[in-house]
């Protein structure tokens, strides 16, 4: 008898709500949303993943991450009704949940109902272990309580964690951040995110009034001297450097994140959640209230010939530092490698140092 295998699926969940607005996110959600606001959405969500779930019926499902938003706002009974209605309508055979959390939202009990539950990876939204550097991005957060959930997190069960970190934040300096580096080496971590702040058109930090904030981040020099930080500190913690903006010990990659870099398929439930499957890309609506009353609609948004998938391919491998196959070099990525900003080795062709501070102007150019 041939046993068909099922195609590698990730699940992505949209929780859009927050305490407060950071004043550098573009992402969609809503701040301070009553409790009822929030049941309505999640029954609409379980609604939503309901309609659709036998849609994949030939699709094993590897990943689900609960992204924000800020996903620990919802009760342990209220992901139990996610999370329910997930395995009723999906093949979800040791399937790795994780979710992304704040800080000052969790606690003991929280967390061990969240490993009870299924969850094996958090995400906390540390962004920095300096109490004026949060303050000043509009994080409710302090450091003491940062500390506190990652340490509560892990004895918990938690052996899978992850920090966010931002870098280059108003008035930081390069000791700030060192500072903050090793404070985060000293918790009992698996995974880092470093990202660069970067001012967002539309949000609060692009405004005028938000002008002396922007004159004191660091510039582009001293931007690189942090990042080119992160990096040494990191390798020498045994963190490896897996993608751009990613290190983790072995064995602790971001399971989630490496589907989409190498273009695993993914189905996205929620507000203006987006789904790639069957060479289409598609979107919710980004209105909670029709969302609430029912509208679910996959709404195409582009559908990809062969020469556009093989281009976002290399340009989704290379943001990984092992780099894509040799097979998929191409007149632009030879260029590239002349001028030192690809490498190649073992068969594969890699992001150099200098290619990492320039990558955007790399993947542009291959568009």
């Amino acid at each position: 008898m041939v046993r068909h295998m099922k195609t590698p699926l990730s699940i992505y969940i949209h929780v859009p709500f927050c305490a407060a607005k950071c004043i550098y996110c573009d992402f969609l959600s809503y701040a301070g949303c009553d409790e009822g606001k929030i049941g309505a959405y999640v029954a609409a969500l379980c609604n939503d993943i309901a309609s659709f779930g036998q849609d994949f019926d030939g699709f094993c499902v590897e990943t689900v991450f609960f992204g924000g938003g800020t996903p620990s706002l919802l009760t342990i009974e209220q992901f139990s009704q996610i999370l329910d209605v997930l395995h009723k309508n999906f093949f979800m055979k040791d399937a790795h949940l994780s979710l992304e959390a704040n800080p000052d939202t969790v606690n003991t009990e929280y967390l061990k109902n969240l490993y009870k539950i299924g969850f094996r990876r958090i995400s906390f939204g540390v962004q920095s272990f300096d109490d004026a550097h949060l303050a000043a991005i509009g994080r409710v957060h302090d450091a003491q309580s940062a500390v506190n959930a990652v340490k509560m997190a892990h004895d918990a069960g938690f052996a899978d964690i992850n920090l966010d970190l931002i870098y280059s934040l108003p008035h930081q300096t390069l000791a700030d951040f060192e500072k903050c580096l090793d404070i985060a080496l000293s918790l009992p971590i698996t995974h880092v995110s470093c990202y660069s702040l970067t001012v967002e058109d539309g949000t609060p930090l692009a405004d005028e009034q938000c002008l002396p904030l922007q004159k004191a981040m660091a510039d582009e020099e001293a931007d690189r001297v942090m990042f080119d930080l992160a990096v040494k500190k990191l390798a020498l913690a045994d963190f490896e450097h897996y993608e751009i903006s990613n290190w983790a010990r072995r064995g602790f990659c971001c399971r989630h994140n490496v589907g989409y870099w190498t273009h695993r398929q993914y189905v996205g439930f929620g507000l203006s959640s987006a789904s790639f499957f069957g060479n289409k890309r598609y979107k919710k609506t980004d209105d909670i209230d029709a969302y609430i009353d029912g509208d679910f609609a996959f709404v195409l948004t582009e559908e990809l010939d062969a020469a556009a998938l093989a281009t976002e391919q290399k340009i989704l491998g290379l943001r990984m530092m092992k780099g894509i196959d040799k097979s998929l070099s191409c007149e632009k990525i030879e260029k590239f490698l002349r001028q030192g900003l690809l490498v190649e080795k073992d068969g594969k062709i890699a992001l150099s140092p200098k290619g990492i501070d320039l990558s955007n102007m790399i993947f542009s150019e291959l568009l």
